[in-house]
């Protein structure tokens, strides 16, 4: 039992980079049984017996159940929290270093262990938003492969990095994206 329940969960993490990934899962698996989607600034019309959930900026969801007498306690509520320390692209993804190499203008978020993203290969998820014809619409993106790494320095270059550093999250945790052979542009191609 205990070996089913972690390779589902391996699965889910794997499927689910981000919390809108999740998110999307969660209320598929949501509406495979049963539940019926509700938006948050609508009149609720639920209903005894009832399962519903609601969604928050693709980003958060909350699932329920309403009894069918008062008795038995009315109603059963489930809430996830989806969200979890990364680095977020900004607007400006691309930053040319030198014309040597080119960087992810990145922002970290939540509370993060910036030593354990250093020098392993990292790929880009996410939402985006684009035009399609005369609006913007979002999408999910994961491209699950190794596109970046944020790379850090040898030891004679910093030998301070062991007596507790404190990261710049600016500065020294940016991820490389290209060489000198990259050039901007690329990252949104």
């Amino acid at each position: 039992m205990y070996k089913k329940i972690s390779q589902e969960m391996t699965e889910f993490l794997k499927d689910c980079p981000t919390a809108f990934h999740a998110v999307e899962r969660i209320a598929k698996e949501l509406e495979q049984n049963g539940y019926v989607k509700i938006e948050e600034n609508e009149k609720w019309d639920i209903q005894p017996g009832g399962k519903y959930y609601v969604t928050r900026n693709d980003s958060s969801v909350i699932a329920f159940g309403i009894g069918t007498q008062t008795e038995d306690g009315g109603f059963n509520i489930a809430a996830s929290h989806s969200d979890f320390p990364t680095f977020k692209v900004k607007e400006h993804a691309e930053l040319e270093v030198k014309k040597k190499y080119l960087q992810l203008n990145t922002e970290g978020y939540g509370g993060m262990i910036c030593s354990t993203w250093f020098d392993r290969p990292l790929s880009v998820a996410g939402r985006v938003i684009v035009k399609e014809q005369d609006h913007f619409i979002t999408k999910l993106v994961n491209l699950d492969r190794d596109l970046v790494m944020i790379p850090s320095l040898a030891i004679h270059m910093n030998r301070s990095v062991n007596d507790g550093y404190a990261y710049n999250k600016q500065v020294d945790t940016l991820p490389l994206f290209g060489t000198d052979k990259s050039k901007k542009g690329d990252f949104k191609n």
